[in-house]
């Protein structure tokens, strides 16, 4: 009988021993906080032992989509409830995550990255795309698409270089308000990633204004153009075209860059009639022209003569020009003669009104000719 209660004392310790074991052993448990994130942005990992004791050393290791085994990636101690966590974890490529402790491990979670895709509105009005991750993507193409009625359709099709960079040029970007992204697909991305979107990027409408101080101006006159860009930031760089008369294209006439609030000005001394128009970055003004006047100067010199000058910057010589004069709040022409080489005239009393009178010279538009209008000299009062 004592035989057997001894049996069976021993029986009962053998068939504890497991229960102990389990009791005794640390089990841990792995979550992550995400499954997918993007290259550059933290992931936080998380667990518990099974024995929720604090002061258990647990070990964090990973396995990135390259490698062939895990390795150790930190080592955390159990907190309050065996809780353990392990913040501020950037995978560069898809990694799979494991816990260990005491012999045990965790599950095993895999977390997939997608490229960091990132647009940038240049002040020149380009677009520069970055595509970010823990290799070169050279010669892989990125999308950029446009938002129209909620369906985005791609406008064009670019491929990185070594800094995994392409530039958008400003031919290719919309001029209206419009919302772009840039895609890069999961094949162009390859393997150990995922495929990737920009943040919608707003890009605002792209415009330049142009004005004038004054429609007409008399040859060697300055006029000035001012305008403002759309960027409303000092240091935009834009370009002044102007198209003189008779000439059948637009040349550039100067490159500035805006001063406070995206104001430009520029002054200039139209020689002849000529339009002009201010471009930004693929954005044109409206044109707006300046007639020029001849500049036309009278005198009366010695004789009771009339002499007149008439400047355009080119000889006038064989144009006419009139002496006017005003009669009953009318002018009515007296006498008429042409310019010599040297674009003067000189009237010969005889041929001008006799008495007091008021007078001018005249050139009429047909004979200024192209790129001219008429003109008139200062008024002056005449006696003979």
């Amino acid at each position: 009988m004592r035989r057997l209660i001894c049996l069976g004392i021993v029986a009962a310790a053998v068939l504890a021993i497991p229960t102990a074991q389990a009791v005794s052993s640390s089990g841990v448990t792995l979550s992550v906080s995400k499954f997918q994130v993007r290259y550059g942005d933290p992931l936080h990992l998380a667990g518990t032992v099974s024995n929720h004791k604090a002061g258990v050393s647990v070990g964090v290791f990973s396995r990135a989509f390259t490698a062939s085994g895990f390795t150790r990636m930190a080592t955390v101690m159990t907190g309050a409830g065996g809780r353990w966590t392990l913040e501020g974890v950037k995978p560069g490529i898809a990694t799979t995550y494991q816990a260990r402790t005491g012999g045990n491990e965790s599950r095993t979670l895999l977390v997939g990255v997608r490229p960091a895709v990132a647009m940038t509105h240049l002040d020149n009005g380009q677009i520069r795309v970055q595509v970010g991750a823990s290799r070169s993507f050279a010669g892989r193409s990125v999308k950029i698409q446009k938002r129209d009625a909620g369906v985005w359709s791609t406008i064009a099709k670019l491929r990185l270089n070594a800094a995994s960079r392409a530039i958008v040029p400003s031919s290719l970007v919309p001029l209206q308000t419009t919302k772009l992204r840039a895609t890069f697909s999961v094949n162009q991305a390859g393997q150990g990633y995922l495929g990737a979107f920009s943040t919608p990027m707003t890009l605002p409408a792209r415009w330049v204004s142009l004005t004038l101080t004054k429609p007409e101006v008399s040859f060697g006159d300055a006029v000035m153009l001012t305008g403002r860009v759309s960027t409303r930031q000092a240091g935009t760089a834009l370009t002044i075209l102007s198209r003189a008369a008779a000439k059948p294209e637009f040349q550039q006439l100067a490159t500035l860059t805006s001063g406070t609030g995206g104001k430009w000005m520029l002054m200039t001394h139209p020689k002849i009639g000529t339009v002009y128009r201010a471009q930004y970055s693929g954005a044109s003004s409206r044109v707006l022209g300046v007639g020029v006047h001849p500049d036309v100067s009278a005198r009366i010199i010695s004789g009771a003569r009339v002499s007149t000058h008439v400047g355009a910057g080119r000889s006038l010589a064989g144009r006419f020009v009139q002496v006017q004069q005003l009669t009953e709040g009318q002018w009515h022409t007296v006498a008429k003669m042409k310019l010599n080489g040297r674009s003067e005239a000189t009237f010969a009393a005889a041929k001008l009104p006799g008495g007091t009178s008021t007078l001018r010279i005249a050139m009429s538009v047909n004979q200024a000719g192209t790129g001219l209008l008429g003109a008139f000299s200062r008024t002056f009062v005449y006696q003979r």
